[in-house]
């Protein structure tokens, strides 16, 4: 008897949970169409800077971020079309969660000077050592949501890729607070995020992902500033090469040439 009880238990608290998480999903992706940051995005739990600090201060970066690589067609698809068509050569770059250096070894010869942020001590200390002896890398420790230490209005390129995913909406909306501060007038960033929720082959509640969605994104940059240039989640050759896994979004955002 008492095992039937606890079966009957686990299958009930099995389906409340399902309940709730279809009850907060539907409140996300409410907001989400109205292109409001509101008490469901609000009020998310998971995804926190100190949950970021200690998941990437713990993480097995041995394979250096490779891990989250499709393919290393679709890599260099990636850096082809995206990363090397919008930032600059010669630019001040800031790049947001450098991880274990996996595009800031792109970054790196191109820039001018190059801003590595990341809320972890270990994907500095990384990229300290990948880095050790250039001249143009500076690495900068935030809290999770902002850029201390960086001028305003001093960098003309941000870059952020499989970071915003896991980071919580309030926080998102902090760095991007912060993006319009120092992005220099006619500056640009661009941003991978997610799109919506529960979408996609494979369910956007695995793999440790903070909801957002590609209107939500483009309202919080345009109320600080900034215009979306693009967004889109594919590239390649008639798009061969996408986000649709956990189907994401980049945003590209640029600060007006008349900006402060």
């Amino acid at each position: 008897m008492s095992g039937t009880l606890d079966r009957a238990r686990r299958f009930l608290a099995r389906r409340l949970g399902r309940l709730r998480a279809a009850l907060i999903d539907r409140r996300l992706e409410r907001e989400q169409r109205l292109g409001v940051l509101g008490p469901a995005h609000l009020a998310w739990r998971g995804n926190s800077a100190l949950e970021n600090r200690d998941r990437w201060s713990g993480w097995d970066w041995s394979r250096r971020g490779e891990e989250w690589t499709a393919s290393a067609e679709w890599k260099q698809a990636l850096i082809d079309d995206v990363l090397l068509a919008w930032i600059p050569q010669g630019a001040s770059v800031l790049e947001i969660g450098p991880g274990a250096a996996r595009w800031s070894e792109v970054l790196q010869p191109r820039a001018e000077r190059l801003i590595l942020v990341d809320v972890s001590e270990r994907p500095l200390a990384l990229c300290r050592e990948r880095f050790a002896g250039a001249q143009n890398v500076e690495l900068v420790l935030s809290s999770g949501s902002d850029l201390p230490g960086i001028a305003d209005a001093s960098v003309e390129a941000i870059w952020s890729f499989d970071v915003f995913v896991h980071v919580a909406p309030g926080d998102q909306a902090g760095y991007l607070d912060e993006i319009a501060r120092v992005l220099a007038p006619g500056g640009l960033a661009v941003i991978h995020h997610a799109d919506g929720r529960n979408l996609g082959r494979l369910p956007s509640r695995r793999g440790w992902r903070s909801p957002m969605s590609r209107h939500l994104f483009a309202t919080l940059a345009a109320e600080r500033g900034l215009t979306v240039e693009s967004q889109f989640d594919s590239w390649g050759p008639e798009g061969r090469f996408d986000l649709a896994a956990f189907h994401d979004v980049i945003t590209v955002c640029r600060k007006p040439p008349g900006g402060g």
